[in-house]
Protein backbone atom coordinates (compact mmCIF):
# COMPACT_ATOMS: atom_id res chain seq x y z
CA UNK A 1 0.00 0.00 0.00
CA UNK A 2 1.88 3.30 -0.90
CA UNK A 3 5.09 3.52 -0.51
CA UNK A 4 5.30 0.89 2.67
CA UNK A 5 4.03 -2.26 3.60
CA UNK A 6 4.15 -6.08 2.51
CA UNK A 7 5.49 -9.29 4.07
CA UNK A 8 7.93 -11.65 2.67
CA UNK A 9 9.22 -14.76 5.06
CA UNK A 10 12.84 -16.51 2.84
CA UNK A 11 14.32 -19.39 4.39
CA UNK A 12 17.31 -21.49 3.49
CA UNK A 13 15.64 -24.88 2.43
CA UNK A 14 18.51 -27.05 3.14
CA UNK A 15 17.95 -26.84 6.34
CA UNK A 16 14.17 -26.09 6.32
CA UNK A 17 11.04 -27.26 5.01
CA UNK A 18 8.48 -24.77 5.11
CA UNK A 19 4.75 -24.38 5.02
CA UNK A 20 2.52 -21.25 4.79
CA UNK A 21 0.07 -21.75 8.13
CA UNK A 22 -1.98 -18.56 7.73
CA UNK A 23 -1.46 -15.25 5.46
CA UNK A 24 -3.88 -12.09 6.71
CA UNK A 25 -3.19 -8.62 5.08
CA UNK A 26 -0.87 -7.90 8.37
CA UNK A 27 0.86 -10.89 8.69
CA UNK A 28 2.33 -14.67 7.36
CA UNK A 29 2.47 -17.14 9.78
CA UNK A 30 5.00 -20.22 8.50
CA UNK A 31 5.24 -23.66 10.40
CA UNK A 32 9.12 -24.88 9.59
CA UNK A 33 10.66 -28.55 10.28
CA UNK A 34 14.23 -28.99 10.67
CA UNK A 35 16.01 -31.10 8.00
CA UNK A 36 18.77 -32.09 10.21
CA UNK A 37 16.34 -32.59 13.53
CA UNK A 38 13.10 -33.24 15.08
CA UNK A 39 12.68 -29.65 15.81
CA UNK A 40 9.62 -27.77 14.65
CA UNK A 41 8.64 -24.09 15.05
CA UNK A 42 6.37 -21.42 13.93
CA UNK A 43 7.46 -18.01 12.87
CA UNK A 44 5.08 -15.25 12.71
CA UNK A 45 5.96 -11.90 10.66
CA UNK A 46 3.77 -9.02 11.40
CA UNK A 47 3.30 -5.32 9.04
CA UNK A 48 1.10 -3.71 11.99
CA UNK A 49 -1.76 -1.87 10.18
CA UNK A 50 -1.53 2.03 11.39
CA UNK A 51 -5.04 3.52 11.18
CA UNK A 52 -8.90 2.29 11.75
CA UNK A 53 -10.13 -0.07 11.67
CA UNK A 54 -7.33 -2.58 10.91
CA UNK A 55 -5.50 -1.52 13.69
CA UNK A 56 -7.75 -2.75 15.78
CA UNK A 57 -8.49 -5.81 14.05
CA UNK A 58 -4.74 -6.91 14.00
CA UNK A 59 -4.42 -6.26 17.95
CA UNK A 60 -7.67 -8.46 18.46
CA UNK A 61 -5.90 -11.36 16.00
CA UNK A 62 -2.84 -10.55 17.73
CA UNK A 63 -4.23 -11.35 21.37
CA UNK A 64 -6.28 -14.32 20.20
CA UNK A 65 -3.41 -16.38 18.92
CA UNK A 66 -3.38 -19.90 19.95
CA UNK A 67 0.17 -20.22 21.79
CA UNK A 68 -0.38 -23.49 23.25
CA UNK A 69 2.13 -24.51 26.20
CA UNK A 70 3.78 -26.93 23.53
CA UNK A 71 4.70 -24.93 20.84
CA UNK A 72 7.67 -22.91 19.46
CA UNK A 73 6.37 -20.08 18.14
CA UNK A 74 8.71 -15.97 17.06
CA UNK A 75 6.40 -13.43 16.53
CA UNK A 76 8.54 -10.67 14.38
CA UNK A 77 8.31 -7.39 12.73
CA UNK A 78 6.95 -3.93 12.78
CA UNK A 79 4.29 -3.79 15.26
CA UNK A 80 3.29 -0.45 14.77
CA UNK A 81 2.80 -0.17 18.42
CA UNK A 82 5.53 0.81 21.28
CA UNK A 83 5.29 -0.55 24.67
CA UNK A 84 6.23 2.77 26.95
CA UNK A 85 6.08 5.74 26.29
CA UNK A 86 9.97 5.87 26.89
CA UNK A 87 9.93 4.33 23.09
CA UNK A 88 9.83 7.18 21.63
CA UNK A 89 12.48 10.15 21.44
CA UNK A 90 9.87 12.95 22.63
CA UNK A 91 7.13 13.01 25.57
CA UNK A 92 3.54 12.45 24.29
CA UNK A 93 2.64 9.15 22.71
CA UNK A 94 -0.95 7.34 23.24
CA UNK A 95 -0.71 5.66 26.91
CA UNK A 96 -3.77 3.33 26.04
CA UNK A 97 -1.89 1.70 23.08
CA UNK A 98 0.74 0.73 24.68
CA UNK A 99 -1.53 -0.50 27.60
CA UNK A 100 -3.49 -2.76 24.82
CA UNK A 101 -0.26 -4.20 23.35
CA UNK A 102 1.27 -4.40 26.57
CA UNK A 103 -1.78 -6.57 27.62
CA UNK A 104 -1.78 -8.35 24.52
CA UNK A 105 1.64 -9.52 24.88
CA UNK A 106 0.81 -10.83 28.81
CA UNK A 107 -2.33 -12.62 27.58
CA UNK A 108 -0.40 -14.82 25.27
CA UNK A 109 3.11 -14.89 27.73
CA UNK A 110 4.93 -14.15 25.27
CA UNK A 111 8.63 -12.69 26.06
CA UNK A 112 10.03 -10.13 24.19
CA UNK A 113 13.84 -10.54 23.02
CA UNK A 114 15.75 -7.38 22.90
CA UNK A 115 16.30 -5.88 19.46
CA UNK A 116 20.23 -4.58 19.25
CA UNK A 117 21.39 -1.55 17.69
CA UNK A 118 19.55 1.54 17.33
CA UNK A 119 17.07 2.52 20.08
CA UNK A 120 14.29 3.54 17.70
CA UNK A 121 12.86 1.68 14.41
CA UNK A 122 10.94 4.08 12.59
CA UNK A 123 11.62 7.78 12.07
CA UNK A 124 8.94 10.41 10.01
CA UNK A 125 12.26 11.51 8.55
CA UNK A 126 11.17 15.55 9.56
CA UNK A 127 13.87 18.06 10.15
CA UNK A 128 13.25 17.34 14.07
CA UNK A 129 12.36 13.43 13.66
CA UNK A 130 9.74 12.08 15.90
CA UNK A 131 11.74 8.32 16.59
CA UNK A 132 9.64 5.10 18.31
CA UNK A 133 10.53 1.49 18.32
CA UNK A 134 7.82 -0.29 16.78
CA UNK A 135 9.61 -3.46 15.68
CA UNK A 136 9.75 -6.15 18.18
CA UNK A 137 10.44 -9.69 18.70
CA UNK A 138 8.63 -11.98 21.02
CA UNK A 139 9.29 -16.00 21.26
CA UNK A 140 6.59 -18.33 23.20
CA UNK A 141 7.78 -19.78 26.51
CA UNK A 142 8.27 -23.00 25.06
CA UNK A 143 10.60 -21.20 22.60
CA UNK A 144 12.75 -19.96 25.76
CA UNK A 145 12.32 -23.46 27.03
CA UNK A 146 13.83 -25.54 23.92
CA UNK A 147 16.40 -22.56 22.85
CA UNK A 148 17.59 -20.97 25.98
CA UNK A 149 20.74 -19.42 24.28
CA UNK A 150 18.32 -17.26 22.36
Amino acid sequence: MGASGGLLVLWASSFFTGVVFEKLQFSITVDFSSMHSVECWRLTNIYGPCTEPDRSAFINWFRNCDVSDSINWLFMGDFNFYRSLENRNRPGGNLTDTLIFNDAIDHLGLIELPLKGRSYTWSNMQANPLLEQLDWFFTSPNWTLNFPMT
